[in-house]
């Protein structure tokens, strides 16, 4: 019964070309869509996480600020179960690393009366604070340590990361129900097509009172086998596209620590596995409703 079933799945789709390829490149592009926000999920979590472990705390302290004062405030910060090393950055130091930095142009600072710069402590954070509620937390309370003048942490380019971040997990959500929805209703109405232009041999396998299952199964096969061929297009395309294009958009400088990746096999199987089954649903309702059963 299922070589049968297969066979007549097969012969289905070779007699119906036009509707199956559609489908099936419809489905693709769906499942193109959403890999993509999974993708850009992925790569955009390994980026905040990579980011988020070089993130430095830098408390610049003001000016006639003792050596015992210092130490007060080193001891205040490590304290915390959240700072793993301090380390003093004196304003000549400061000053040096500062002129190294901007290179040719190092020569308009020699015009300064005086050093600019401030003495600070660059605080680096333990391995387990990567949240930026912890970040947060921690250079709050440096800042209300006294003789800080400000606390630097590159927090304004957090919260537009984070912003940007949770704005594309909203739409990915809201995209993942609609792959769902159109992949479902795809597969419902071309297996609804097939079956009303089989309907006459529906018909006369309920008079002679046949099994329906012998109509059934080849059009499960026929959907199962449009949400893996779709599911399947859609990833090899993503990959192609990441192949072809992720070069061309190597980290250099601050972000050297971050390489992107495509998403892991185990997704893809996911993503496919889930194609397939939505086309088995779709397929359910359909029969169902076709059938009345």
């Amino acid at each position: 019964m299922s070589m049968l079933a297969a066979k007549r799945a097969l012969t289905d789709i070779v007699n119906n070309k036009f509707l199956n390829i559609v489908s099936i490149l419809t489905i693709s592009l769906s499942v193109f869509i959403l890999s993509a926000f999974i993708l850009f999920f992925i790569n955009a979590t390994d980026f905040l996480d990579g980011w988020r472990k070089g993130v430095r705390i830098i408390a610049y302290m003001a000016d006639g600020v003792s050596e015992e004062q210092r130490q007060v405030m080193v001891d205040a910060i490590q304290t915390s179960d959240a700072a793993e090393d301090i380390k003093f950055v004196s304003k000549e130091e400061a000053y040096k690393e500062l002129k190294q930095n901007i290179g040719e142009q190092s020569s308009l600072l020699d015009g300064l009366d005086k050093n600019p710069l401030p003495d600070s402590l660059e605080i680096t954070l333990k391995d387990g604070v990567r949240s930026q509620e912890d970040i947060e937390k921690l250079a709050n309370r440096i800042s209300g340590l006294p003789n800080v003048d400000d606390v630097e942490y590159a927090q304004k380019w957090l919260h537009r990361f984070n912003g940007v971040y949770n704005l594309f997990k909203v739409t990915g959500g809201v995209l993942a129900s609609i792959f769902f929805i159109a992949t479902l209703l795809i597969i419902a109405n071309t297996i609804r097509m097939i079956m009303f232009s089989r309907r006459e041999e529906i018909e006369i396998i309920r008079i002679v009172g046949a099994d329906e299952n012998f109509v059934k199964y080849p059009l499960y096969i026929e959907a199962v086998l449009q949400g893996f061929l779709g599911g399947v297009i859609g990833i090899v395309t993503l990959f192609l596209a990441f192949v072809l294009t992720v070069p061309g958009l190597s980290m250099e400088g601050a972000f050297s620590f971050f390489e992107m990746r495509f998403i892991p096999v185990k997704f893809s199987l996911a993503i496919v596995l889930c194609s397939m089954m939505i086309g088995w649903i779709g397929c359910y309702f359909s029969i169902r409703k076709f059938l009345k059963l």
